[in-house]
């Protein structure tokens, strides 16, 4: 066989598949129909006396119920088959499920006539216009052949304002960023109003609190089109891939009338979510808003807004640029008032990304410069907020603080070292809860040296005062495993639990949780109810300006904590192949029986036992902390010996996993970093 029939032959099962498909979603809406009405032809059928009219209209009946019954039992019997027998059923013996409508319409027309003989006797036209309701079996079948192509759709997990990563995050409290926050509604309302509304500030400034209280007052007032909270550390929310998916789904929940155009993208193409982001969004959001709400169309006029926060955290610079170009096209193919709210840090993929759009389409603040009077005041509020709080915990406790605690003076002094950082607030109020009276002395007794200022002056002295805590003779060991676990924890592509975490670095998972102990005011570590160190769940950041502390340069010979980057990423990547190499990567991993098991036939519990979450992680991740390293990729080196061992076990599990698609990019990233020499 030459290779031109070997490309042409899977080419010819798809389409058959496809018609296939097409078919048995066609038969079964019309067996539906026709059994409707064949209840009606049985309630006549009842009424007639013995005749030959009736044994012919009896004999038509029987006809067409046999057919009908034999289309059904056909179609189940493909659907049960395994995916290599329904496509050779597809392409060799597809009669019965391509040919049912054509010999149903026959058969329903003879039966239509041997009824009309027997209309004499009994007024079967009235009881047929009673179907007349029947006429929304088409649109409700359509329906859910609409839902079961948006399930498609990959989207990324706990992305939006009210997910369960996000949902429970602060909101701005009452009385704080009044000014600012009535500026965005003012801008939302506004028809004539610019496309895009960019809120740009420095790290720890409060951009994604502001966000998080935007959308939510934007829903409540049933203005929010889509939400997406970037991350970075967080897998699917670290990058633009998903971006656009995510925010097609939302709108397609708002607006039913694009439904129709994002399922039949993902007819056509069910990998669109792998798909370059310009090919995404003309499939998923131009074409399907450009169908519902044609340019100068004179509907009625709609106006939502995107909400999208921390655009900076996208991994690729090249791909905020395309995201900010794109956006800001969609109201000139629409009728629809589509907005879009941006908040990002002021780097320099999002500013050239806003220089390549006419100022006429955006505008613009600066966060500081935009509250310079008006953030002391929120801060303080904040402060007295939590403070608050601190007070009425120590009810709890012998050391009762007094009404007026932490008095005047000390807020001044708390205050004025914030400013302009929600940030630092936030994290000295947490390290002060722990221990408030002793906490809150060591805080104002460092802010008198001007030196700590910015991020250095929110984490360097808890950092500082966790390792003075130790012996002098065991604080060198201190910053080394600070710099092992925590190193780990900002510099991973998603988030692991202590006890995955410990599986991956292969210590204990009690040593994991002692260097983590002291660090619940920079660190969001879950606890259950009893107050304990809860080992199962994810371990994260409260705010990504602790990662930009520790992995910053100019403190490289400033802090005793600074972490490596490229040195952390190495350990990580020979650790993630380390764990894979432990016996967990093998042929036939999930062990299942039958090699023609279909992925969707196998739990995410069984896929789990086999690949837990360390494993999963190594799986995902290794190659990424590999090429991050910078180390050179040599022959007979720790990577080329372990794809030599293990290539196939991999891509293996990336399947189980569901990530197969990412094998080429991942083995493109890693012929890059080659050494070819």
């Amino acid at each position: 066989m030459c290779p031109s029939q070997c490309i042409l032959i899977p080419r010819k099962v798809a389409l058959a598949e496809s018609n296939q498909r097409g078919a048995v979603i066609n038969g079964i809406e019309l067996s539906l129909y026709i059994s409707n009405r064949l209840g009606v032809y049985l309630v006549v059928y009842g009424q007639l006396s013995p005749s030959l009219a009736k044994s012919n209209f009896c004999a038509a009946l029987t006809k067409l119920y046999v057919h009908i019954f034999c289309f059904l039992a056909h179609a189940v019997r493909v659907q049960k088959m395994r995916s290599i027998g329904r496509a050779a059923q597809a392409l060799w013996n597809s009669s019965i499920l391509m040919q049912f409508e054509e010999e149903g319409d026959k058969l329903c027309a003879r039966l239509s006539e041997e009824a009309r003989i027997c209309d004499s006797q009994a007024s079967l036209e009235a009881q047929l216009r009673s179907l007349s309701e029947i006429h929304g079996v088409h649109a409700s079948v359509l329906k859910v052949q609409e839902k079961v192509d948006l399930g498609k759709l990959r989207t990324a997990g706990e992305a939006t304002h009210n997910s369960s990563a996000e949902g429970g995050l602060s909101r701005c409290l009452p009385n704080t960023r009044t000014d600012l926050l009535e500026q965005i509604a003012d801008w939302a309302g506004d028809p004539t109003g610019k496309r895009i509304f960019w809120l740009c500030g420095k790290a720890g400034t409060g951009k994604s609190t502001i966000a998080r209280t935007v959308a939510q007052r934007l829903e409540d007032d049933q203005l929010l089109g889509a939400s997406f909270f970037f991350k970075r550390g967080r897998a699917e929310r670290s990058h633009a891939k998903l971006l656009f998916p995510t925010i097609a789904r939302q709108l397609a929940d708002l607006f039913p009338a694009i439904v129709s155009g994002i399922a039949a993208s993902l007819d056509q193409d069910s990998l669109l979510s792998d798909k370059y982001l310009s090919a995404q969004f003309d499939s998923l959001l131009l074409q399907p808003l450009r169908t519902a709400f044609p340019r100068g169309s004179h509907s009625q006029s709609v106006s939502v807004v995107l909400v999208i926060d921390a655009l900076d955290e996208c991994d690729e610079g090249d791909d905020v640029k395309t995201v900010l170009r794109l956006l800001s096209k969609l109201g000139e193919h629409t009728s629809l008032q589509l907005r879009i709210f941006v908040t990002s840090r002021p780097e320099l993929p999002v500013e050239l990304g806003f220089t390549h759009i006419s100022e006429e389409l955006h505008h613009d603040i600066r966060l500081e410069e935009a509250q310079k009077l008006s953030i002391a005041h929120d801060i303080r509020v904040f402060y007295e907020n939590q403070f608050a709080t601190i007070r009425i915990d120590s009810l709890h406790y012998d050391d009762e603080l007094p009404t007026d605690w932490p008095g005047e003076q000390s807020m001044c002094v708390l205050v004025e070292k914030a400013v302009p950082l929600f940030i630092f607030a936030f994290t000295v109020s947490r390290y002060i809860s722990a221990d408030p009276k002793r906490n809150l002395a060591t805080i104002l007794r460092q802010s008198k040296d001007a030196s700590f200022s910015g991020l250095k002056g929110t984490y360097l002295p808890i950092l500082e005062r966790i390792v003075d805590s130790y012996p002098e003779d065991l604080q060198d060991d201190c910053i080394l495993q600070f710099r092992s676990v925590v190193g780990s924890i900002i510099l991973l592509y998603n988030p692991l639990s202590t006890l995955a975490l410990a599986e991956l670095l292969r210590v204990e998972a009690g040593y994991v949780s002692r260097v983590l102990r002291p660090l619940h005011s920079v660190l969001n570590i879950p606890r259950t109810a009893d107050g304990k160190t809860d080992r199962t769940l994810p371990i994260t950041l409260f705010h990504l300006s602790f990662r930009d502390f520790l992995v910053d340069s100019d403190l490289k010979h400033q802090s005793m904590f600074r972490i490596e980057p490229r040195e952390r990423h190495s350990a990580l990547g020979i650790h993630c192949i380390g764990l894979l190499e432990s016996g967990i990567l093998r042929e036939n991993l999930c062990r299942v029986a039958n090699p023609s098991v279909r992925r969707s036939e196998v739990s995410h519990s069984e896929v789990g036992a086999s690949l837990p979450d360390a494993a999963a992680y190594a799986c995902n991740y290794w190659a990424r902390h590999i090429v991050e390293s910078g180390d050179l990729i040599n022959d007979g080196g720790t990577v080329h010996q372990f794809l030599g061992k293990h290539f196939l076990h991999w891509m293996e599990a990336l399947s189980w996993l569901g990530k197969a698609s990412e094998v080429v990019s991942t083995l493109e990233a890693l012929r890059l970093g080659t050494d070819v020499s």
